[in-house]
């Protein structure tokens, strides 16, 4: 994997605004590219880039950046955000380019980050973004707001029975079939390729069930399912029309 910290310092009139940046990306045209155009915003004072996740840690320590945008596509998905908050605690992490379903949306929350930029958006309102999420604003869209209150709602209602009854786990129908394919024994790679969707987007299924099922490796899974869940003994498994 290449790797080359760069810093790109073409103008040095902003030297006094508040937003100092480091991209991780281990696409270096894609960072480069977007510490280019970051650097020329007026909202932006400095903007270094990284193509090596462990040598952007060392850069974090370096330079303590306000904002550390994290490419989603990374591949240490979205347990990278524990690593960088590890080494700077008041830095703010945004992830960007992310797929804006819920439940990649609720996946990059729960690991910590601070807001996120969706694939969609143009690259002249990155900036923009980074200046509202450093004033704690997020834009998102009215199905992933909705989603992350009906996200609260569930956890505030789960982990115990009510009137005597289990609890509802609640999963999607993609949720589903990563499951089976967990206890399959495949990869993230190969789920994705099963499924006809990204490895990002898999890591991040898997993180989300590994949150709901309350476990900590993808192994244990299939037994928490059958064992911890009883399905077969009874327990109500809420199927989401959702992928």
């Amino acid at each position: 994997m290449a790797s080359d910290p760069s810093l790109l310092s073409g103008r040095t009139d902003k030297s006094e605004l508040p937003l100092r940046v480091l991209i991780l990306s281990d696409t270096r045209f894609l960072a480069e590219g977007l510490a280019q155009a970051l650097e020329r915003d007026d909202k932006v004072s400095t903007c270094w880039f990284c193509t090596d996740f462990l040598d952007g840690l060392a850069k974090i320590a370096d330079v303590r950046p306000e904002i550390v945008l994290l490419d989603a596509a990374l591949q240490w998905g979205p347990d990278a955000v524990g690593c960088i908050l590890g080494v700077e605690q008041r830095l703010k992490v945004v992830v960007f380019a992310v797929t804006e379903t819920p439940y990649d949306v609720i996946a990059w929350a729960k690991a910590g980050v601070a807001g996120y930029i969706p694939r969609t958006a143009a690259l002249t309102d990155v900036a923009s973004l980074l200046a509202r999420i450093m004033q704690d604003e997020q834009m998102c869209s009215a199905r992933v707001a909705a989603s992350l209150l009906r996200h609260l709602s569930q956890a505030a209602n789960a982990g115990g029975e009510r009137n005597g009854a289990p609890a509802t786990l609640a999963l999607t129908a993609r949720e589903i079939q990563v499951v089976e394919l967990l206890a399959a024994g495949l990869s993230n790679k190969d789920i994705a390729r099963r499924l006809n969707i990204g490895v990002a987007t898999t890591k991040s299924h898997v993180h989300n069930l590994l949150a709901k099922l309350g476990v900590q490796r993808r192994g244990q899974v299939a037994l928490c399912m059958r064992d911890r869940y009883a399905i077969s003994a009874g327990l109500p498994v809420a199927i989401s029309s959702q992928a």
